[in-house]
């Protein structure tokens, strides 16, 4: 694993540091990044990717056993702007899995781990192609694929356009039957997209239709669901300033209207996606502006395909997105084991750790988001299963006055 300079977190974090720069989008250069392009690890753990645009991400990584890689210090230049930071650390909480048969609920996160050197795969040319191959020297294997892909219109106005890329970040940890591809997206418009792919074969057959799916050879396929919870320590333009918002479009005057609405959060919360009323999230700077004096800030916009509630014994399944004070044992999204000075039991969760504690006065955040997928099998998924993506964006809201790309 990589070590950083600076910490917040004993062996598993950095603190930031921010000094003041001026220009059309007043924002904080975090010194994770600085002007010369110096970051807080070692030059094999460092991503320092300028896209096609102009754009620019930052950022450092690292393999941690249980998360796998986690990246922190991940900072963004848009186009003719200066460097911001976004997220200070960011990394998978919980692969939550329960079979439809209730025959098994695994915590492939943690408790199995995504980072162990017999569980994160050695890639090799043929994953990566096109792309560069990331190697932790600590266990002499490529664990990570960087690449720049496009991704269609930057926008499309008649007769303008600009095409758009994405970094790519991606690793492979295989648990059990299961192949996870943990990707990290980081468009040149300033958006993150976290996702997850499962692919590898099926994990359990037999039972009853249903809770089953007919396959080759007179076999039933399990169903299940894979629950992916992400961990996301924000610190939009440096550590000590940000703020949480709830906005929804609620309907009103015999649901002929929409009324917006945000709804700042002072204590840690837990909260649902509501896809009838269009509700996100944002965190956002209270200090740093743009140009046109609007707060600068990251929008969580969530993934409502499939929502997953489970029995009362999984209290962190309950909701889709948590907002916390950031704490050394609240690490996983639930299992977190006791170490070091930890005192948590097995089952601490997330639903425990957003207990109205108040977010106000320089609190440092972390939000915590899970999304879901329901795998009823199909026949295509032998031998070899496509890959299932799972994951959601983050926007970038204010940070700059126009759009950079035209």
């Amino acid at each position: 694993m990589s070590e950083t300079t600076r910490h917040r977190f004993g062996s598993w974090g950095a603190t930031a540091a921010i000094v003041l720069l001026a220009g059309a989008v007043p924002v904080a250069l975090n010194l994770a990044a600085d002007a010369a392009g110096s970051l807080n690890c070692s030059s094999g753990y460092q991503v320092d990717e300028t896209l096609t645009n102009g754009a620019r991400w930052q950022m450092c990584w690292e393999r941690q056993l249980n998360e796998g890689i986690v990246l922190h210090d991940v900072t963004y230049t848009p186009i003719g702007g200066q460097p911001i930071e976004v997220l200070f650390r960011a990394s998978l909480a919980e692969i939550h899995v329960p079979y439809d048969n209730n025959g098994a609920r695994f915590h492939d996160l943690s408790d199995y781990g995504l980072g162990y050197d017999w569980y994160i795969d050695d890639l090799q040319p043929g994953d990566c192609p096109n792309g560069d191959l990331l190697t932790d020297t600590t266990i002499n294997s490529n664990v990570l694929c960087q690449t720049e892909a496009p991704t269609g219109y930057a926008y499309k106005d008649y007769a303008q356009q600009a095409q758009a890329t994405s970094l790519n970040l991606f690793s492979v940890s295989h648990i059990g039957a299961y192949n996870y591809v943990v990707a990290w997206n980081f468009d040149d418009d300033g958006t993150i997209r976290p996702e997850v792919g499962a692919t590898g074969s099926l994990q359990l057959y037999g039972g009853s239709p249903q809770s089953t799916w007919p396959m080759g050879g007179g076999n039933r396929a399990v169903a299940h669901m894979h629950n992916f919870y992400w961990r996301l320590d924000f610190d939009v333009d440096g550590a000590g300033n940000d703020r949480v918002e709830e906005m929804e479009a609620l309907p009103t005057n015999g649901r002929s209207q929409l009324r917006n609405t945000r709804r700042p959060f002072t204590s840690e919360v837990a909260r649902r996606v509501a896809p009838g009323g269009f509700r996100s999230w944002r965190v956002l700077d209270t200090v740093s502006d743009n140009a046109d004096g609007h707060p600068v800030s990251w929008e969580l916009l969530p993934n409502t395909d499939n929502i997953f509630r489970g029995p009362t014994y999984e209290p962190y399944s309950q909701n889709q997105l948590y907002v916390t004070r950031n704490r050394l044992c609240e690490r996983f999204a639930t299992h977190n084991v006791p170490t070091g000075n930890c005192r948590s039991s097995p089952n601490d969760s997330v639903a425990a750790f957003a207990n109205g504690e108040s977010l106000s006065n320089g609190q440092d955040l972390v939000v915590w988001y899970g999304a879901s997928f329901h795998h009823l099998p199909r026949d295509e998924d032998e031998d070899h299963m496509h890959p299932h993506w799972t994951g959601f964006s983050i926007v970038p809201r204010d940070l700059t006055a126009t759009n950079p790309a035209g």
